[in-house]
């Protein structure tokens, strides 16, 4: 028999009260826990507090009276692993991607439906706290490098490089697939716990990102991650 999910405890930060409150009374399971903010400064308290470890996710609006979001971000990410989704009413290709260069895991522009975010709250918490498919060893090699799933991270002689939680399970699905391509809709449920929408290039992103941590310590590894025309992407069965 199936147990029961358990319930999200989810940070939500906007200036906006009325958002906090149409966010918070229309969503979708009760059960779940928020704790609301409406500046930088009040969220503080929790932030620094040994309570954030129980977080699961995080709802951050982009702009605060005291703090941009991407400023908030940084301050979390120091901290914490913890899924992160951005709320904002604008932002254009570019500026989202650098955000998800910065480490969130996912951007929704306004207005957005409770029963949308919930359902992308859900997929990344999952994502986070849900064990692997496939048991990764402590070492994986890749040409020349080394990947440390533990430490969530790429290492080539003494140089060690960290990845986004979202970077880290894009190298893991690609790894567990052997060298075979994987689907572009199956990276995105595996990256960022949702499907790919069609046109966006999110994927692309996080890809192109990967490849550059690979380049920067060791010339020619970022090849490894190859194009799966008309399918998705792969990572060469030779830098395994």
């Amino acid at each position: 028999m199936a147990q029961p999910e358990r319930a999200m405890r989810i940070v939500l930060i906007d200036d906006d009260r009325m958002v906090l409150e149409t966010i918070t009374l229309s969503w979708p399971d009760p059960a779940d826990q928020f704790d609301t903010f409406e500046s930088f400064e009040a969220l503080k308290t929790l932030l620094y507090s040994p309570g954030f470890a129980d977080v699961d996710c995080v709802i951050l609006d982009l702009q605060l009276p005291d703090a941009s979001g991407s400023q908030i971000l940084t301050e979390i990410r120091k901290l914490s692993d913890v899924p992160i989704l951005m709320l904002s009413g604008w932002g254009d290709t570019e500026f989202r991607a650098d955000l998800i260069n910065r480490g969130i895991d996912d951007y929704v522009l306004k207005p957005a439906s409770a029963k949308e975010l919930h359902a992308r709250v859900s997929r990344l918490t999952k994502r986070s706290k849900g064990l692997p498919a496939v048991e990764l060893p402590d070492t994986i090699a890749i040409g020349g490098l080394s990947y440390l799933p533990k430490d969530r991270g790429l290492r080539h002689g003494l140089q060690f490089t960290e990845l986004t939680h979202a970077e880290a399970k894009l190298l893991e699905a690609l790894i567990s697939a052997g060298g075979k391509p994987v689907a572009r809709n199956d990276l995105y449920h595996q990256a960022f716990g949702r499907p790919y929408r069609e046109g966006e290039k999110v994927l692309e992103t996080y890809i192109s990102r990967l490849r550059q941590k690979l380049e920067d310590l060791e010339n020619g590894s970022g090849n490894s991650l190859q194009t799966a025309r008309g399918i998705g992407y792969r990572l060469a069965t030779g830098s395994l």
